[in-house]
């Protein structure tokens, strides 16, 4: 076997081991530019494999076609996948309308025997190349993975060159100088620093869509935990969550020697405005409430549905006079709630101071005590 033809099946030897490299990775990793760049190893493997049969096959016109359209189908493939890879709303099923003209192309360049038609497919495959080359080196992803894939589609340009103008002089492959018999080999190593400079690229895609998808689960997760302590209606802690507050702030406020107070507001004749104005408004004055008792306190205080038209607001650090004033000041009557007229709801509020040694439901009981007295007072 001549040394041309010898180099030309390690190089096919190189491309079907890239294409099955490509398969397996595709498996592992579903990017749809890896798809691209398998169709173009595909045709790259194809031509590959016209040239090594073209003695068998007959010099003809159709052999010279396949050849021609298989090498520039490579090339179309390999740009379009990089575009993928960098872009994935970049490339566009209509782009696929360039395969008529590529195959008009390959038919053209066909007829001019394999001198004519060698020079011309090496010198668009030498462009493709250096477009390959320039746009890895602006892709993002691993320094190490772009520097590979832009040296090599460089130097594969550069073999590529020489290779289409030595056949612009030597009509036969055998007729190539020595040095360029050996062409194939060199494109066969090429192709594996490719492979190598893809899967890194590939590897730092996946690790950072890993890294996406795991910072999304964790969202998730963190929305899912909040909403389990969250009431659906007023966005505020449910009576569910007070239980674990109680708890840390009961801690604090021992370690600190500080004092906890507790406010017990409850919407004053809210039957009569669920039975009169329909639910939809009870549901809008809950709302407003929850709003304006979040607004009406500290940051390091918590307010808690209770249940129904109660709240519970716990103020850490508070004695027992601020605590008391808290509780009159929100039992005044509430701001008019923009979009429901004629409603203009009021609070009654009890107040308590915890004490140390004691139960906090005891605690409850005295805030919830003085929350009625303040109701019967208001009726």
């Amino acid at each position: 076997m001549p040394v041309y033809e010898f180099s030309l099946l390690i190089q096919a030897a190189g491309t079907a081991l890239l294409f099955v490299l490509f398969l397996l990775v595709y498996q592992k990793i579903h990017l749809r530019a890896l798809l691209e760049w398998i169709a173009s190893w595909g045709f790259l493997l194809a031509g590959l494999a016209v040239l090594l049969f073209a003695p068998a096959l007959g010099l003809g016109r159709r052999v010279f076609f396949f050849n021609n359209a298989a090498l520039l189908l490579h090339a179309f493939f390999l740009l379009r996948g990089i575009r993928r890879f960098r872009n994935e709303k970049a490339a566009s099923g209509v782009e696929v309308v360039w395969v008529l003209p590529i195959l008009a192309v390959a038919w053209m360049t066909a007829a001019g025997g394999q001198a004519g038609p060698s020079a011309f497919i090496a010198v668009i495959l030498a462009a493709a190349y250096i477009a390959a080359a320039v746009w890895f080196a602006m892709t993002p992803g691993s320094h190490v993975g772009r520097l590979l894939l832009s040296v090599s589609f460089l130097l594969w340009s550069v073999e590529q060159a020489v290779v289409g103008a030595a056949f612009l002089h030597s009509r036969e492959s055998a007729q190539l100088p020595e040095t360029l018999q050996y062409a194939g080999f060199a494109a066969m190593l090429l192709e594996m620093m490719v492979a190598v400079g893809v899967i890194l690229l590939l590897f730092e895609a996946s690790q950072t869509r890993l890294a996406s998808e795991m910072e999304q689960l964790r969202h998730s997760d963190q929305l899912l935990k909040e909403k389990s302590v969250r009431d659906p209606l007023t966005g505020l802690y449910n009576r569910g969550h007070f239980n674990d507050v109680l708890r840390r702030e009961l801690v604090r406020t021992r370690l600190a020697g500080a004092t906890l107070s507790v406010l017990l507001a409850d919407v004053d004749r809210f039957k009569q405005i669920n039975d009169r104005m329909g639910h939809a408004v009870g549901d809008d004055v809950l709302k407003f409430v929850a709003n304006y008792l979040t607004s009406c306190v500290r940051e390091s205080d918590f307010v808690f549905r209770w249940g129904g038209d109660e709240f519970l607001i716990l103020l850490p650090r508070t004695e027992e006079e601020v605590a008391a004033q808290k509780a009159e000041e929100l039992g005044h009557r509430l701001p008019h709630i923009p979009g429901v007229q004629r409603v203009q709801p009021s609070l009654s509020v009890g107040w308590a101071t915890h004490r140390a040694g004691q139960e906090f439901s005891a605690t409850l009981a005295v805030a919830d005590s003085r929350m009625y007295d303040m109701k019967v007072k208001g009726r």
